[in-house]
């Protein structure tokens, strides 16, 4: 079995015993994919996007299929974090691999109100915060400010943005970087006789080659982080090019939908199976 401290410069770090793990928003916050994934495959669970305050689910229509994947608009339906760590903090301490609470960040106040939640938590080994695409550099450092201090602390950049945020990242003080949120696009309803369009993000194999790139040119920034590889992984050979590329680590998404045995088969053919 092998060992990946994806927080190496922080006092507790944050250990992998494998490279696979799932992105935020594929498999819920705790066991809902009870009898498809065992978390224990995983190097670490990653939890459904949080918020401060609770968010509703989008109105449909939410989700319209495109030639290679699906673009999906949630509206990051969550309890809010007071009442997520209420509901599901004993059992993310007894799921059995490091849990990673993703934080969507929406404001600084919001941000460190959330942080000092999370520092109280017994089931939170690292958080993850998720950046806006839109977001400013400046903006950009001081949510992260806000949330440092507690647990290990993973920055997840744009895809489209990384190599230019990453710098600021790093300085800022994150622990890691993830490689990176799935890219946003548009698409019409097919037979939607009021011609509805959905916006959202991109999901399927032909994310894949933008997000090599991204981890690749991050990689040769050599910030020193370690780099978690995101966005249209569906072949083992997807993994092992990431890994290659400079990540350390992987997170699948739309690919745990359809063939959710895949995250259990990737960390055995990676060695590091539990």
């Amino acid at each position: 079995m092998i060992e990946i401290d994806i927080a190496p410069r922080h006092k507790h770090g944050l250990i992998l015993t494998n490279p696979v793990l799932n992105a935020a928003g594929t498999l819920g916050f705790s066991h809902e994919y009870r009898g498809l994934v065992d978390p224990r495959c995983l190097g670490a669970f990653v939890t459904n996007p949080l918020t401060f305050r609770p968010r509703t689910p989008a109105r449909p229509p939410n989700v319209v299929a495109t030639a290679d994947g699906v673009l999906v608009h949630t509206g990051l339906p969550n309890p809010g974090v007071s009442a997520a760590l209420r509901h599901w903090d004993r059992e993310w301490r007894r799921l059995g691999v490091p849990v990673i609470a993703h934080l969507a960040a929406t404001s600084p106040g919001e941000t460190a109100r959330s942080l000092a939640l999370f520092e109280r938590a017994n089931g939170v080994s690292g958080i993850e915060l998720g950046l806006r695409d839109d977001v400013e550099p400046a903006q950009a450092s001081q949510l992260v400010r806000e949330a440092l201090g507690g647990q290990p602390l993973i920055v997840r950049l744009p895809l489209a943005r990384a190599a230019e945020l990453a710098p600021t990242m790093a300085q800022t003080g994150a622990d890691a970087l993830t490689v990176g949120a799935p890219p946003r696009g548009a698409a019409v309803v097919a037979g939607d006789e009021a011609g509805r369009s959905v916006a959202g993000r991109l999901y399927g194999p032909g994310q894949f080659e933008a997000a090599l790139k991204a981890v690749a040119a991050v990689a040769a920034l050599e910030l020193g982080l370690p780099l978690i590889g995101a966005g249209g992984l569906y072949r083992l050979e997807d993994v092992r090019a990431m890994l290659a590329a400079g990540a350390v680590a992987v997170q699948v998404d739309a690919a745990a939908w359809t063939r959710p045995g895949l995250l259990a088969e990737w960390a055995t053919a990676l060695g590091a199976a539990k």
